[in-house]
């Protein structure tokens, strides 16, 4: 599936109040014993300083990696729990973000350097902070006070920041004295000085746009995309994912090409950082394409019950989804969208045809997770193309994704595996079966003109490259297939 301020001074004094008090619930069996920190920003220095209290432990581990940023785990320093008196007790560093103590503790203390990471990508998906602006996700701040973890963890959250900082979060009122959140693996919250807010409602969700700084477009072009993308896929669930959402748009922390961006959605917030290209046109065209896919990630795979490596799907088949939506809503065009599919083509590699998507899932950290979702890109469009020929458009990849959340809401009683939950769905028929287990349970290489030809597509080959174009001669249940994807007869192929 996949993170903004303005500059200016700002004075540092003992004006900093007292920042956040969490209390985090970490179920071990049947209990939830609670937790509760204090977070003290420091934006002059990219730190944070936390301490706080919990159930008496001699554990204390901390996330080292997260979706390919490593050595998460050595930001935390400074490290110590104390006995009741304020005494501290000898611990020791077993690995980077793990600690344990001479005796059971049950107050503790560190700092956390939030210093961005080198790869700007990664500044989407984990904390940072500068003297501008930062992002802070709790799921990397805060100790697990357990070696076995399971279920949401909670949280009681009260921030205060640098005199003229605000914090902003789809959580809640971060002003009150205490703010809840109910599962700390999806809390993301925006910092800094000159943060603006906006919101708009989409078929009765209330969805906020949180950004900073000069951008080519003004703040109410992204509201009203992100509002004609919300209908868009609400059309394909038929309900919407939750009442209320985030889109968080900030800069890059550091250097990054103008033409860049990294993503990822958390619970209901979106977290966009971007270059800044300084035409309009092309700055609206370069946020349609993260947009597009992460705003679907409310749904897929954040509003499901469903566990386990199935990110073929939920990233793979949503790049695809994704592109067929932009068509839908002009922001790509029909050729535009057959291109990106041979370029998915072109991406997957000899790695992802030996193994099944599933196994592929599983690996994708280190074999490569951009070549998984090309992969699952090319299947999720030979499966809708199948499904809507065959049943002359009455059925199509939307029939899936409508079922799936029906079945699988997050709502419903239980979680399920996301492998056996989506092939399930996807396997509607004995052909729609023999498709999942040709594509997805198995190991395969695809022949793209062999796949196409009965659709009206043709492939052609230029060097490394695939194309893909709308053959001369259509019959009419090709041009009627082709049409309900985007095609429009005045635009014959992407070579022309």
């Amino acid at each position: 599936m996949s993170t903004r301020l303005s500059q200016g001074s700002y004075r540092r004094l003992a004006m900093v109040v007292n920042i956040v008090a969490l209390v985090i619930f970490v179920r071990v069996c049947a209990a939830a014993p609670q937790v509760s920190v204090r977070i003290h920003l420091i934006p002059e220095t990219s730190r944070v300083e936390i301490e706080g209290s919990c159930p008496p432990t001699t554990r204390w581990s901390f996330p080292d990696s997260y979706a390919g940023a490593l050595g998460l785990g050595n930001r935390v320093e400074k490290f110590a729990v104390l006995d009741e008196s304020g005494a501290e007790i000898p611990t020791r560093k077993l690995a980077p973000g793990q600690f344990d103590s001479t005796k059971a503790a049950s107050r503790f203390r560190y700092e956390v350097n939030l210093t961005p990471l080198l790869s700007s990508s990664d500044s989407a998906r984990v904390s940072w902070l500068n003297k501008q602006r930062g992002l802070l996700m709790l799921a990397d701040l805060l100790p697990i006070i357990s070696a076995e973890k399971t279920g949401a963890m909670a949280a009681t959250v009260k921030f205060q920041a640098p005199d003229s900082w605000v914090v902003q979060s789809n959580e809640g009122d971060t002003q009150q004295s205490a703010l809840g959140v109910p599962d700390i693996d999806r809390a993301v919250f925006a910092v800094g000085m000159n943060l603006r807010t906006s919101r708009l409602t989409e078929s009765g969700m209330s969805f906020r746009l949180v950004t900073d700084g000069e951008w080519a477009f003004a703040d109410s072009d992204v509201s009203e995309m992100v509002a004609r993308i919300l209908k868009a896929h609400r059309e394909v669930f038929g309900a919407m994912p939750g009442k209320q959402g985030t889109l968080i748009l900030f800069p890059f922390p550091g250097p990054a090409a103008a033409n860049q961006w990294s993503a990822e959605t958390r619970g209901a917030t979106v977290t966009l950082l971007m270059g800044k290209l300084p035409s309009k046109i092309g700055a609206l065209a370069q946020i349609s394409t993260p947009l597009t896919h992460e705003l679907f990630h409310l749904w897929v795979p954040n509003a499901l019950a469903l566990d386990g490596n199935y990110d073929w799907f939920y990233e793979g088949f949503t790049v695809y989804q994704a592109a067929r939506t932009a068509v839908r809503l002009d922001l790509l065009t029909f050729p535009e969208f057959l291109n990106s599919i041979g370029r998915a083509y072109d991406a997957s590699n000899a790695q992802t045809n030996s193994v099944s998507l599933i196994e592929a899932s599983s690996r994708r950290w280190t074999s490569g997770q951009s070549a998984v979702y090309s992969k699952s890109m090319v299947v999720a469009f030979l499966y809708d193309l199948r499904m809507r020929s065959s049943s002359h458009g009455k059925k199509s990849l939307d029939s899936v994704y409508r079922s799936i959340l029906q079945k699988h809401s997050s709502g419903a009683a239980g979680r399920s595996d996301g492998n056996e939950a989506v092939t399930r769905a996807l396997a509607t028929d004995e052909a729609s079966e023999n498709f999942a287990q040709q594509f997805i349970r198995n190991p395969v290489t695809i022949n793209l003109t062999n796949e196409l030809s009965p659709f009206g597509l043709q492939v052609e080959t230029f060097g490394l490259r695939t194309r893909i174009g709308v053959s001369e001669k259509l019959n009419k249940q090709q041009r009627d297939l082709l049409r309900e994807l985007g095609y429009n007869d005045a635009v014959r192929s992407p070579r022309k």
